[in-house]
């Protein structure tokens, strides 16, 4: 398993709130938001504390995620209410964590979670949003929502609340698994088929996230960007 990150604050911020982790076994990105630089707060908060995560031997892995995500929430939220610059922050975050034969995905926002195998991409998060609820009804497509005025929306976020619902799933690994993480400064500028284009070929990790990072700038660089990629079994 090799994995590789890059993240740009891209052509219009003068802040980068994205942060992310590559850890043992536990991969993440975060996409902070909030006034006065309080989002750059959030999302570092966020993957600080997830560094300490350690996955249960024995016992429920994608428990154990939840209740993590849990404590970072609670923790997140208490720095917004105790500090008057911090005042309404939060993040998204979505972790990718790889135990034994098995994947489990911790997710709250909207930076998004992906799967490439046998050539086809499978996206294994919803984006907590307002565009992402209009999607889901059949009221929005996909490209409508890039251009959409409320696409920075979230309907739920890491912090903003004392307490928050936790999107966790799992799919077993398989040979050539290829995994993305990544934030909606991506995703807002590259559409589907062009991350599994660049997914599926890459050589490595890194020619993957450099590749994304470069393809959504070229798009606008409209938003803070950060791609994680996780290549399983290389050649």
């Amino acid at each position: 398993m090799q994995a590789s990150a890059r993240t740009d604050v891209g052509l219009v911020r003068s802040v980068n709130e994205d942060d992310y982790l590559i850890g043992d076994g536990v991969f993440a990105v975060a996409d902070g938001l909030g006034g006065h630089e309080a989002g750059e707060i959030a999302s570092q908060m966020a993957i600080r504390m997830l560094k300490e995560f350690k996955p249960p031997e024995n016992g429920d892995p994608a428990g154990a995620l939840a209740e993590a995500l849990e404590g970072i929430n609670r923790a997140v939220y208490k720095r917004s209410v105790a500090d008057p610059s911090c005042e309404g922050m939060g993040t998204t975050l979505t972790v990718l964590l790889i135990t034994g034969d098995t994947a489990y995905i911790g997710h709250v926002g909207d930076s998004r979670a992906y799967l490439v195998r046998d050539g086809r991409l499978h996206r294994l998060t919803e984006d907590h949003s307002i565009v992402g609820e209009l999607i889901r009804m059949g009221m929005l497509s996909e490209p409508e929502a890039r251009a959409h005025p409320q696409r920075n929306l979230l309907t739920r976020a890491i912090g903003t609340q004392p307490d928050v619902e936790i999107e966790v799933g799992y799919c077993k690994l398989g040979p050539g698994d290829r995994f993305l993480l990544c934030t909606d400064g991506l995703t807002g500028a590259v559409d589907d088929g062009e991350i599994l284009r660049v997914m599926a070929s890459a050589q490595d990790p890194r020619s993957a996230v450099d590749q994304l990072v470069e393809l959504a700038m070229r798009g606008g660089g409209h938003d803070n960007i950060t791609a994680v990629a996780v290549f399983l079994d290389l050649p």
